[in-house]
Formats: C-alpha cells, sequence, structure tokens
C-alpha cells in the first residue's frame, strides 16, 4: 500500500515482503496480459493513423486529376518577362500576339504636409470616404487628433483603403491608397471643415486604372493584371508594359500529366504496401496482430483495386486506366507503361481526359471514383478506417478499467498477507520471550 513500510520478519526471521512480492507477483498475470494488449492496441490506432494519413495523400493526388482544367496538358511561354503566361487543361495550342499598353494599378493620394507627428492637427470636420461606386463613410476628425489617429480612424471605417504615414525627410504627409487595382476602385474624398488636401487634385499621384493590352489588335481592359479570358485556359500575369508585341504559345505538355500520374501511382503503392505489411497478406507476415487478416484492412485494398479498374461510360477511345498505360501487376501494385501513354495522349487527348476526370454534364470520371472510395474510408464519423478506430479507442478504455481493477485487487492480496504475517511474526515473537523466559527459571 503507497506510504506503508513494512518490516515484516522481525520476529520470524523471515523475508515475508520478499514472501509477499513474490506471491502478489503471480497474481499480476493476468494483470500483464492486460497491459501488454493494452500496448498493442495503442499501437494498432498509431498504424490505423499513418494508413489514414497516406490515403489523405492519394485523395489529394486523384482530386489532382478530377477536373479536365487539371488534366488538360498544356504549357504557355511568353517571349517577354512583361508577361507570364500558365495554361491550364482547358487551353487549345496556338500563338497569340499581345501588346501591353497599361498595367492595372490601384490610387494613391497623400494629404498637404504636416510638419510634427505627434502634435494635435486642430482640424475639425469630416471625412467622406468611399470606394468606387460603393457607399461613401463619414469619418469625423476633431481638432486634438494627431496623424496616428487620423490614420486610425480611416483605416478602422470598414473601407477597402489603407491609410499610413509618410515621411520624405522633413516633413510628414498622409496617404490613402486603394486596396484594389481598376479603374472600378477609385476612392471618392469629400473634406467638409478639414483642408487635409486630399481632394487636391495635385496630391493624387497614382490614378486607379484598369490593365489594357492590345490581342490581335483588339482591345482587352483588366481591372486586375491577371488576365483571363482573353485565351482559353490560359492566365496572362501582366508584370509590365510594352512597346513591342510579345509572343505567347500555347503547346501540349504531356510531362505535366505524366508527373500528376506518377503521382497518384506512388501514393497508390505506398496505401498498398503500409496495408499489406501490417495487415498480412499471402506470404507476407502482418506486423500487427490485431490487424492481422482485419476486414476493414482487406476493403481498402480489394476497393481502391475496383476502383481503379472502373469502365467509364459513354464514346471515347480510352475507357479504362489500362487502354493508357496504368496497370496493377500480380502484387497489387500500379504501374504507369509511359511509352502507351504517350501515345494515347497523341492519339485522342480529350478521351483521356474524359477518362481521368469525367464529361461535362456530371458523369464521374476515374479519379472521382478513386476519390470517393477513399472518402469512404476516412470522412470524419462515418468513414471505416476511422469507426475502427473509435473501436479500438473504446478497448483501450475497457483495458484499462480492468488493469485498475485488477491492480487494486493485487493491492487488496498484498495487504491481507502483511496482516497475517505481522500477526505470525507477533506469536513467534512471544514465543520466543516465554522459550526464553523458561529457560532462564531453570525449567
Amino acid at each position: 500500500m503507497a506510504g506503508t513500510i513494512s518490516f515484516g520478519g522481525i520476529g520470524s526471521g523471515m523475508d515475508t515482503e520478499g514472501i509477499v512480492t513474490a506471491l502478489t507477483g503471480v497474481e499480476r498475470t493476468q494483470q500483464d496480459a492486460l497491459k501488454a494488449k493494452l500496448t498493442a492496441t495503442n499501437s494498432s490506432i498509431s498504424n490505423l493513423s499513418s494508413v489514414s494519413s497516406l490515403l489523405s495523400k492519394l485523395k489529394a493526388a486523384s482530386d489532382a486529376l478530377d477536373t479536365a482544367a487539371e488534366v488538360g496538358s498544356y504549357k504557355a511561354t511568353s517571349g517577354n518577362s512583361a508577361i507570364v503566361a500558365s495554361a491550364n487543361g482547358l487551353a487549345t495550342p496556338g500563338k497569340y500576339s499581345i501588346t501591353v499598353d497599361k498595367l492595372a494599378q490601384e490610387q494613391r493620394t497623400y494629404s498637404n504636409s504636416i510638419a510634427s507627428v505627434g502634435t494635435a492637427l486642430n482640424q475639425n470636420g469630416t471625412l467622406k470616404l468611399g470606394v468606387g461606386s460603393g457607399a461613401t463613410k463619414d469619418i469625423a476628425i476633431s481638432g486634438t487628433d494627431t496623424i496616428d489617429d487620423v490614420i486610425g480612424k480611416i483605416n478602422s471605417a470598414g473601407l477597402r483603403v489603407t491609410a499610413s504615414s509618410f515621411y520624405d525627410g522633413s516633413t510628414y504627409r498622409i496617404q490613402l491608397r486603394g486596396q484594389d487595382t481598376g479603374a472600378a476602385s477609385a476612392l471618392s474624398i469629400t473634406e467638409v471643415g478639414t483642408s487635409f488636401g486630399f481632394d487636391v487634385a495635385e496630391n493624387t499621384v497614382q490614378n486607379a486604372q484598369d490593365a489594357e493590352l492590345r490581342l490581335d489588335k483588339f482591345t482587352i481592359k483588366s481591372a486586375t493584371n491577371q488576365v483571363t479570358g482573353a485565351i482559353r485556359g490560359v492566365t496572362l500575369a501582366l508584370t509590365s508594359a510594352s512597346t513591342d508585341p510579345i509572343t505567347v504559345a500555347v503547346d501540349s505538355d504531356a510531362d505535366s500529366l505524366k508527373t500528376k500520374l506518377n503521382t497518384l501511382v506512388d501514393t497508390y503503392n505506398q496505401v498498398i504496401s503500409k496495408v499489406k505489411d501490417l495487415a498480412g497478406s499471402g506470404s507476407i507476415k502482418p506486423k500487427d496482430s490485431l490487424l492481422a487478416g482485419d476486414s476493414t484492412m482487406r476493403a481498402i485494398t480489394s476497393r481502391l483495386s475496383s476502383a481503379l479498374q472502373t469502365v467509364t461510360g459513354g464514346s471515347g477511345a480510352y475507357r479504362t486506366l489500362g487502354s493508357i498505360g496504368l496497370s496493377l501487376d500480380r502484387s497489387g501494385k500500379l504501374s504507369l507503361d509511359a511509352a502507351k501513354f504517350d501515345k494515347a495522349i497523341a492519339a485522342d487527348a480529350a478521351s483521356v481526359t474524359k477518362l481521368l476526370s469525367g464529361a461535362d454534364g456530371g458523369a464521374n470520371g476515374v479519379m472521382d471514383v478513386v476519390s470517393s472510395t477513399v472518402d469512404a474510408f476516412t470522412r470524419t464519423g462515418s468513414g471505416l478506417l476511422v469507426n475502427k478506430s473509435d473501436s479500438l479507442t473504446s478497448s483501450i478504455k475497457r483495458l484499462q478499467g480492468r488493469i485498475d481493477s485488477e491492480e487494486a485487487r493485487v493491492n487488496r492480496y498484498a495487504d491481507m498477507l502483511r496482516k497475517q504475517f505481522t500477526q505470525m511474526d507477533s506469536q513467534v515473537a512471544a514465543y520466543k520471550s516465554q522459550s526464553t523466559y523458561l529457560t532462564s527459571a531453570g525449567y
């Protein structure tokens, strides 16, 4: 018992505490078995977590291929750094001549110069501040406000405007900067009773304006410098104006899609290897005894295998992953035949895209099926793998309860033994004392 000091065996000369330890050790055999099972169950929960993490990676890899824009294998290049071009799967090969006349920009307006940053500005009135066609906000300014006070009031007004201080080495100014580019985000500033100078034309050093570019002599305007829609499936990031036309080329890029497919292959094989390593398969002995032959683990391999062998509906030259070079071997591992894939892309890229991502109108592609299959195992609250882990967690609680009960029983048994040995020691001591007295008396 905790806090008890035992000196058993003083009367008898026996190592009674050693006897208690030995006897209770025998009684702890069942408890030790329960503790071993508890450790194994905790290990199994950790192993399930590692499988779940790998499944999440597989879902990410399949989700990266579940839309036509992600599957499409195109790349865009620009002949000048004034335009940075990128393409998605909706693009089509071609060359385009583009001139950047203007960049989109936000409005920047300054106040008149202010002598000191920490003193009251002695301004009383209202700043009426707005952005584009939105409603204006009335910002009350009092005579005791400093530069920082005014800046704070403007920034807390909830407008897409940022106020800050500017110091040129001798005097200060308040800068107002629109947070959005484009002509529609121009600032409207009216001063009533104040004289900051925000409404003085010369104090607006940069007007809000749209980006302007010419494509095949047609003028295109954009509120931002990220231009989309001018070329289908292509984003044009404008960095500076240009005087001469810039060539933007869109070309096929099978390597990009191949990289995504190889990621899918690698993550799928990691899942299968992990499951077989833990639960065993054929000649592979399980490393986790509690997961050996487990139905949930078997379901992972069987359902994922079935998902990868989905036959898509509709027309098209390619309706299975095997037809484009993605196939399962006898061990259940996935591989990509690069030559077969390249041939399929060259022959019918649209059919390959439809196979992977599905058709317009909602028909699922193989990657949708794979993602849905993974989700059935990992979905919070109802996933099969989640339920398995929850079941093991409940087992841990039950095991811990039994271990605690066993510990209490063994402690009670030890206390009983100590009491019995204490009584025995007292009796033996009494007998020795009586024997010593009789011997000294000459009996």
